[in-house]
């Protein structure tokens, strides 16, 4: 059974008209159908808006309560943006409204319980940041229910129109050709068989994931050619290769018609050149900057306090408590900074909240032998981090301070996921936010034998797991009372080797043994882990438990943070009491 669902979003009010959306779902959908896919097409066509339950509905009617489906795609146009580390959010038309978007990587999860063996996901839609806080707020909605199987990831390919952090492109009609989503276009032009160069080169029969990606990245520089447009596609393919087959010279219908594209603009009118200073990027490299100083700041202290004295430094503000189930010290205050000793037992990870005078309240994890740093900038940004006591912190935090920015920026790329990660686990034990922000990069591509690859890590090194691993790794958990979580990690095979894999590091790739470790944190650390909180796995649940009525108290921060409201749930729910 081969699935194909198409979504196309013309109308997102404030957001612009993008009629194009409609015109490549349609044709979308007459691929599919001509492709022998049971295929549903949903646009808001006729005043018929396009709404989440519409979509669930649609889903649960197409997905099989008892049957295997052999390949599932996924397609959408419209209007998107980037909520996280590799997190896509999809608009539907009443998203401004009701405050809730589609959560792609909500509903990638809800689809490994309905018996997939191969997902694609083609998402054409901008990735750029949200541009107020109003946006930044939307919950991501994972759409579906919990399905009738267990959790198993199927292989996954991702392609998306544009990289995290960039805007997609339409083109207008001109009275021959309709107004189009260029990316999309060119995804039919490729899994319609009509250029030849989107053909696989070892089997020159099928067009692959890896041919058709490959032929977007391509064909869009001429497009971009053609029309003046910076169009650079984003891709990550499954292995092995041939785990899913779009197109196959002499089964598929040689007629399919050939998409017309509008007449070019002549003469071109060439855009600012957007590679100078005068990016929407430059208010965050300003404002980086403070983040960066308020890192270094906070290390400044150690050059007059003991090392073993504080393992807790906050800069940008003085918090009015801190929130815990131990021992809080405080150490140090001045105008804006503060520093303190949280007293656990040894080779432990304390969870805490630092309530300020405005009502925010800031997470984080504090571990027994390392420092946490907490960053709260002029703008109510919070973010946090981890470094070493001793001699190598600073080379550690200059990594740390990096990887946030490209998490805040945009920077970390699906195709370079293997390498980005690998170098993240390098550094995971000396600054477990590493840990967490590399288990969502996995978890973009489907990749959860790497998550818990690396959970096995931290349980042979008798480090408490970052909960974000433990959870995006689809670990079966236990409350053990008092706050303590335990993960049970099952032994992992050896990764298939690939020639995009095949320099990644040993540790990387090995078989790995099962292990039992501690859970560090009571809830996710980074801001996108709880729209998972919602409908957990069931063997998830005892994590989850009691988290759910918390996500909409949450600031737009990436790293959580909460209103009073939903900092008080967490007071109530795990007895933290005020320590200092």
């Amino acid at each position: 059974m081969k699935l194909f669902l198409t979504i196309g979003v013309s109308k997102a009010p404030p957001l612009s008209h993008l009629p194009g959306a409609i015109t490549v779902a349609r044709e979308m959908g007459d691929w599919a159908r001509n492709s022998g896919f049971i295929t549903e097409v949903i646009t808001d066509e006729n005043k018929n808006p396009v709404t989440i339950g519409r979509i669930r509905e649609t889903l649960l009617g197409m997905l099989p309560a008892n049957d295997q489906v052999e390949l599932f795609i996924l397609h959408f146009a419209g209007h998107g943006f980037r909520s996280g580390a590799e997190q896509n959010t999809w608009l539907p038309s009443d998203w401004h409204k009701e405050m809730r978007a589609i959560s792609v990587e909500g509903l990638k999860r809800q689809l490994y319980r309905h018996g997939i063996k191969s997902l694609s996901i083609f998402g054409d839609a901008c990735r750029s940041l949200p541009t107020d806080i109003d946006t930044a707020d939307i919950f991501g909605d994972p759409v579906l229910p919990r399905g009738p199987y267990d959790a198993v990831a199927p292989i996954i390919d991702r392609i998306n129109a544009v990289g995290d952090g960039q805007q997609a492109y339409m083109l207008k009609g001109d009275g021959v050709a309709p107004p189009r989503c260029v990316f999309s276009t060119v995804l039919i032009e490729g899994l319609c068989g009509l250029k030849d160069e989107a053909f696989d080169k070892h089997n020159p029969d099928c067009v692959i994931p890896e041919s058709l990606a490959l032929f977007s990245r391509d064909r869009l520089k001429e497009i971009g050619e053609t029309y003046d447009l910076k169009c650079s596609p984003d891709y990550a393919t499954g292995i092995p290769r041939e785990h899913a087959i779009y197109f196959r010279r002499g089964e598929n219908p040689a007629d399919i018609p050939i998409p017309q594209w509008p007449a070019p603009p002549s003469p071109l009118v060439h855009a600012p050149d957007n590679n100078g200073e005068d990016l929407q990027a430059s208010p965050l490299d300003i404002k980086f900057r403070a983040f960066k100083q308020h890192f270094r700041d906070s290390l400044s202290l150690h050059s007059y306090l003991a090392p073993r004295s504080l393992n807790l430094a906050i800069r940008g503000a003085v918090p009015k408590k801190i929130w815990s189930t131990f021992p809080v010290e405080k150490i140090l205050t001045n105008a804006d900074e503060a520093a303190y000793r949280v007293r656990g037992i040894t080779d432990s990870a304390i969870q805490i909240l630092v309530e300020f005078d405005d009502g925010v309240f800031a997470s984080a994890v504090v571990y027994e032998d390392l420092i946490t740093l907490i960053s709260r900038d002029e703008n109510g940004e919070i973010n946090w981090t981890c470094v070493s006591r001793w001699s190598e912190f600073t080379d550690g935090l200059n990594t740390s301070i990096n990887v946030i920015k490209d998490l805040q920026a945009g920077n970390l790329s699906a195709d370079q996921v293997d390498d980005i990660t690998a170098k993240l686990r390098e550094a995971k034990h000396i600054n477990p936010t590493l840990g967490a922000i590399a288990s969502y990069l996995y978890d973009y591509t489907g990749d959860i034998d790497s998550i818990r690859r690396m959970a096995f890590f931290y349980c042979i090194y008798a480090q408490p797991m970052p909960f974000d691993v433990a959870f995006m790794g689809l670990l079966s958990t236990k409350d053990m009372g008092r706050g303590a979580i335990v993960a049970d990690v099952p032994p992992i095979p050896a990764r298939q080797q690939s020639l995009a894999n095949g320099r990644l590091p040993e540790w990387v790739t090995r078989a790995t043994d099962g292990g039992m470790g501690q859970v560090a944190g009571l809830w996710p650390w980074l801001r996108q882990g709880w729209q998972f909180m919602e409908d957990p796995a069931p063997q998830e649940k005892a994590a989850a438990k009691g988290l759910r009525d918390v996500a909409k108290f949450l600031l737009p921060s990436q790293f959580s943070s909460f209103r009073e409201q939903g900092a008080r749930i967490l007071i109530d729910r795990f007895h933290l009491e005020a320590r200092e």
